[in-house]
């Protein structure tokens, strides 16, 4: 019998995408390989999104789930993850003056109490 609940507003999700600590790291890789005058122009959370949503999600729900989506992103998604950050990287230079307001979750408002 499967079972679903709704979810609990205050409970932190179960599950998460297993491309998002390898896509950081990439672009922690490549903003290393600019200048440092450009990389002050640019947000590494707007690229990091970027490429993200270039990319097919991995998400797991278990720690063997999350071994096994790592292993088939570094397998098979590698070329595709430094492409979607390089683009990324390109899509944020074309407007480094552009204003956005950071995203707040409830839970970020709570931590402040």
């Amino acid at each position: 019998m499967y079972l679903m609940t709704t979810p609990v507003p205050d409970q932190v999700p179960l599950y998460r995408n297993a491309l998002e600590p390898l896509v950081t790291e990439e672009v922690k890789r490549q903003l290393e390989q600019l200048s440092p005058k450009l990389v002050k122009y640019i947000n590494p959370e707007q690229v990091i999104a970027y490429a993200l949503n270039r990319l097919p999600p991995l998400y797991a729900t278990s720690v063997e789930g999350w071994t096994r989506q790592q292993e088939i992103a570094k397998t098979k998604l590698e070329k595709q993850i430094f492409l979607a950050v390089r683009q990324g990287l390109a899509a944020v230079q074309r407007d480094p003056l552009k204003v956005s307001t950071p995203l707040l979750f409830l839970e970020d408002k709570n931590s402040d109490n």
